[in-house]
C-alpha cells in the first residue's frame, strides 16, 4: 500500500509514523515540512518550508493525487491535525483521527468519547488519511542522512506573523519516564514545589491536571489529559487528581500509575496500580525522605 508521511523533521514523532507505514508497506514516501533535516530510510523525500496547510494543501493534494498514495499519515500534533482535515476535503477522501492502534488484519483502531470506547475500521480502498496519537506507536530508530527534492507550492494565503515556542526546564512531559502530576487537590500553586522536589529525585517532569491549570497553578503546556498532552511514562504520580476521564485518556499507555488522593472513591484510583490514600502533605514528603535515603 503506498504510504506518504507528512510531518516536520521531530525524529521521535517521525519515527512513530514510520512503525505505523512499515504495517502497511516495506518503504514510506515522507514530505518533510520546515527547514530541518530529517534521518530515516524512504523511498522519495520531498520537502515544503511551510507548515501551514493554508498554504500547502494544494500542492500535497495534487502530489497525492499524482503519485497514487493510499494512505497518508500524520501525527495528532497541532501541525498534524491543521493539515489532515483540509487535505482530506481537497481529496475527497475519509479521515480517521486519533488512530491508536493497527490489527495484525490492517484493521485500524481508534479511541472514542475521551478513550470510553475502541472502533475499529477496514480500509477498502483509497485514499484515507490518519491521523496517529502520539505514544501509542514505538518509534523507530531513523539512521542515515536523507536528500530531499523541494516540492513547489503556489502563493501564500496566509502569513505566519509570530510564533512563540514554549519553553519549560526539565525533561519535556512526552519524553519522560517519570511524571508527578498535580490536580485541584494540591491547593494552591506553592505545594508544586513539593512536586518538583519529588521529580526532580526521579529525574522526572511536573505536570498538572486541567482542574490545576484552570486555577492558574501551572502553564498550560503542564497540562496532561485528552486537551492537554498525551503522555506515556513508566511510572506516573497522580497527586490529588480525582481522575477525570480527560486526564485518564492522556494516561492512557502509562506502564504503572500511582495515585494519591485522601479520597478513597476518588476515579484515579480505578486506574492506579498503586494507591495512598490519604494526604498528599504527608505521603509526599515520606516519598522523598524514602528516595534520599536509597539514592
Amino acid at each position: 500500500m503506498k504510504t506518504l508521511i507528512i510531518e516536520t523533521a521531530n525524529p521521535k514523532i517521525v519515527g512513530e509514523l514510520v512503525t505505523v507505514s512499515r504495517l502497511f508497506c516495506a518503504t514510506p514516501d515522507i514530505v518533510v515540512l520546515g527547514s530541518d533535516d530529517i534521518s530515516g530510510s524512504y523511498g522519495t523525500a520531498y520537502r515544503v518550508a511551510d507548515t501551514l496547510g493554508a498554504n500547502i494543501g494544494a500542492a500535497l493534494s495534487e502530489l497525492i493525487s499524482k503519485e497514487g498514495y493510499e494512505l497518508i499519515l500524520l501525527s495528532t500534533t497541532a501541525i498534524g491535525t491543521g493539515i489532515a482535515g483540509p487535505l482530506a476535503v481537497r481529496l475527497g477522501a475519509p479521515i480517521l483521527s486519533e488512530v491508536t492502534g493497527v490489527g495484525d488484519d490492517l484493521t485500524i483502531e481508534r479511541s472514542l468519547y475521551g478513550s470510553k470506547a475502541v472502533a475499529n475500521y477496514k480500509l477498502e480502498a483509497g485514499p484515507l488519511v490518519l491521523t496517529i496519537k502520539r505514544k501509542y506507536f514505538e518509534a523507530a530508530v531513523l539512521e542515515g542522512a536523507v536528500a530531499t527534492t523541494d516540492l513547489p507550492v503556489g502563493p501564500q494565503r496566509i502569513t505566519l506573523l509570530e510564533e512563540i515556542e514554549e519553553e519549560r526546564q526539565g525533561v519535556p512531559l512526552e519524553d519522560a519516564e517519570v511524571i508527578v502530576t498535580g490536580g485541584r487537590g494540591i491547593g494552591a500553586a506553592e505545594n508544586f514545589a513539593l512536586l518538583r522536589d519529588m521529580a526532580g529525585l526521579l529525574n522526572g517532569a511536573v505536570g498538572a491536571s486541567r482542574g490545576a491549570v484552570d486555577e492558574g497553578w501551572m502553564p498550560p503546556g503542564a497540562q496532561i489529559g485528552q486537551t492537554g498532552k498525551i503522555v506515556a511514562p513508566s511510572v506516573y504520580f497522580a497527586v490529588g487528581v480525582s481522575g477525570a476521564s480527560q486526564h485518564l485518556a492522556g494516561i492512557s499507555n502509562a506502564k504503572c500509575v500511582v495515585a494519591i488522593n485522601k479520597d478513597n472513591d476518588a476515579n484515579v484510583f480505578k486506574r492506579a496500580r498503586f494507591g495512598i490514600v490519604g494526604d498528599y502533605k504527608k505521603a509526599v514528603p515520606a516519598l522523598i525522605n524514602a528516595l534520599k535515603e536509597n539514592a
